[in-house]
């Protein structure tokens, strides 16, 4: 079987490169003797080294399969995404110069329709299409989106929402999966003490520091400006303290780097996305507003804070048993991460992992695959 995986996989963030290597191990898990193909609008290599192809490719492709996803796929905001490939920082966004730059990298990376990840025709010609671990921004239930969403196979919709708006484009409920995100099949989390050794033995080699970290990320774009950042790094003073961009936006780094170096934090850069994912199995407490990062370390049973406990549920609203987070405020985060720091609570990810296995079945058979 020859499949297809469509995705933003060369994207910076991380979460976006977890994709290929759990695809794989999904696919792995159900029994599908397959090959997998990468393709993404920007060009580059997977964790593992495997090319990762421009969207143009696809259809020249012999792939009998197309599986697009995991992430937000689902949006509209074509010119978002662009300035997002390109690293464009916030405050260079607007202007003309900018907007032809932006159309130049449309015309080059995407396809036509009103979405990058929601071409205006098939990916390629009479072969089956369904989305994999997808979320949704607020899809405009105009006929050029009603008619790409009209020619998908099947949907694994990550939270409710998605399979709201996806239901709400007049797909059939029946070609409709909800279940947890497929992150929850990373190899690494059916393999927790190895990991763990291994994010230990990466912590000693970058930083010489030997006690469980408190892990610190925080995006400008989910309202941590760099004053904020660096008022909750000296409030930390005293803790093993290291900040870790996910790179998401370009200025998340810049911002998290400044408050670091201000305030005497150690910073955990240029590590590859599995590698992240074994800093946090070894971490002794995280603080992140990033979905994925709560996601993946709760699993591990590392405690998790977040600025808002409620938004972030919303991720784990699919799972069958979700990983534990705490919501804290600014005012009580120094004094919650002193006291939950290295305070472990054992959590099994095997329902979890289980369910996204189950959803990747379902949606093959949709397809026509197995």
């Amino acid at each position: 079987m020859k499949l297809a995986h469509v995705g933003d996989h060369s994207a910076s963030a991380w979460g976006d490169q977890l994709y290929p290597g759990v695809i794989a191990r999904l696919v792995q898990r159900i029994g599908l003797p397959a090959d997998i193909t990468h393709f993404a609008p920007i060009t580059g290599t997977t964790v593992a080294g495997e090319p990762i192809r421009p969207l143009r490719a696809l259809r020249h492709s012999n792939a009998d399969a197309v599986l697009v996803g995991g992430g937000d796929l689902l949006r509209l905001d074509t010119t978002t995404v662009a300035l997002d490939h390109m690293a464009v920082p916030e405050a260079e966004r607007h202007g003309f110069w900018v907007r032809l730059r932006v159309e130049a990298f449309r015309r080059r990376h995407y396809l036509r329709g009103p979405g990058v990840w929601l071409p205006q025709d098939d990916w390629i010609t009479g072969v089956p299409t369904a989305l994999v671990s997808v979320g949704a921004r607020r899809l405009a239930p105009d006929t050029r989106v009603q008619a790409a969403v009209s020619r998908l196979k099947g949907v694994w919709a990550r939270t409710p929402y998605a399979a709201h708006q996806i239901g709400a484009l007049g797909l059939d409920v029946d070609r409709i999966v909800v279940a947890p995100d497929m992150i929850f099949a990373h190899p690494a989390l059916s393999a927790q003490r190895a990991a763990a050794k291994r994010g230990r033995q990466i912590v000693r080699d970058l930083l010489d520091v030997e006690e469980p970290l408190v892990v610190f990320q925080a995006a400008r774009a989910h309202g941590w400006p760099e004053a904020r950042v660096e008022a909750v790094l000296n409030s930390l003073h005293g803790l093993p303290v290291a900040v870790l961009s996910l790179g998401a936006r370009p200025d998340e780094e810049r911002a998290l780097t400044a408050a670091a170096q201000r305030t005497g934090a150690d910073t955990l850069f240029g590590l590859n996305a599995d590698e992240i994912v074994c800093v946090l199995a070894a971490a002794g407490i995280v603080f992140t507003t990033n979905a994925h990062a709560a996601l993946v370390a709760g699993s591990f049973g590392t405690p998790v804070l977040v600025p808002s406990a409620a938004k972030t549920s919303v991720t784990f609203a699919t799972c069958p048993h979700p990983p534990h987070i705490e919501g804290v405020n600014d005012a009580d985060l120094a004094a919650t991460v002193r006291a939950r720091h290295d305070d472990r609570r054992l959590h099994d990810p095997a329902p979890n992992a289980s369910a996204a296995e189950a959803a990747m079945s379902a949606i093959l058979d949709l397809a026509g695959v197995v």
